[in-house]
């Protein structure tokens, strides 16, 4: 099990950094909506330096894990209104941090895999690693409808918002979620590339074990 070296407490206080200055770009943009998830990703971050050895985490994973809270808080820039990327900023922003726990529970869980990935016991703990990443997705839709439930139309994940809608489309009554593709169709979209998310992680921590068990082999023939 990898320890805390001087590198794990570095990134973690250069990402508390990171998040403390979004926080005032944030006061800077006059776009507050996003500071709650800020301040959640700083206690995660927290949490997850403290059980650190606990989840069997190595600097790589505890880093995309890390990075993965950015794009979503950098939302205070407008970009769920105007994506600077080729897909929508929403879709994004959801990819990232499924892609992120997808390989934070497959090296966790590593540990009680056999050497051979294609073993029943594999291939159970993989199914295992899909479903928990998966429900991180579940669980960003439940706290974002309950976010609506309680603070109605804004920006942030805490009410609905621009990212919630077509993209590039900011609604404001409930008549314009209908109207305008909000709700569940874009609950089932990001549910979608939470899937994706989730995929992709899982297959290149799957591509990641196969290597190195192919590179022990050949060290020890």
């Amino acid at each position: 099990m990898a320890g805390k070296d001087v590198f794990v407490k570095l990134t973690t206080v250069i990402s508390i950094a990171i998040f403390l200055l979004l926080i005032f770009m944030s006061f800077v943009w006059n776009n507050l909506g996003f500071i709650p998830e800020m301040i959640i990703f700083i206690i995660l971050i927290v949490f997850l330096y403290i059980t650190y050895n606990r989840w069997n985490m190595n600097l790589p994973i505890y880093t995309v894990l890390i990075l993965s809270f950015i794009p979503h808080s950098l939302g205070f820039m407008g970009f769920y209104f105007s994506s600077p990327l080729p897909i929508a900023w929403d879709h994004f922003t959801h990819i990232c941090p499924c892609f992120a726990f997808a390989m934070f529970f497959f090296q966790y869980l590593k540990q009680f895999m056999p050497k051979k990935l294609l073993t029943t016991k594999s291939i159970f703990l993989i199914f295992i690693i899909i479903l928990a990443a998966s429900g991180i997705g579940v669980i960003i839709e439940l706290f974002e409808f309950s976010g609506f439930l309680i603070n109605g139309f804004g920006e942030g994940a805490l009410a609905f918002g621009a990212g919630d809608a077509c993209e590039g489309q900011l609604v404001s009554t409930f008549e314009e979620i209908d109207a305008y593709g909000g709700g569940w169709f874009n609950t089932m979209f990001d549910l979608l590339w939470n899937s994706l998310g989730v995929l992709f992680g899982v297959l290149l921590m799957m591509f990641f074990k196969q290597f190195r068990n192919l590179f022990s082999r050949s060290l020890s023939s």
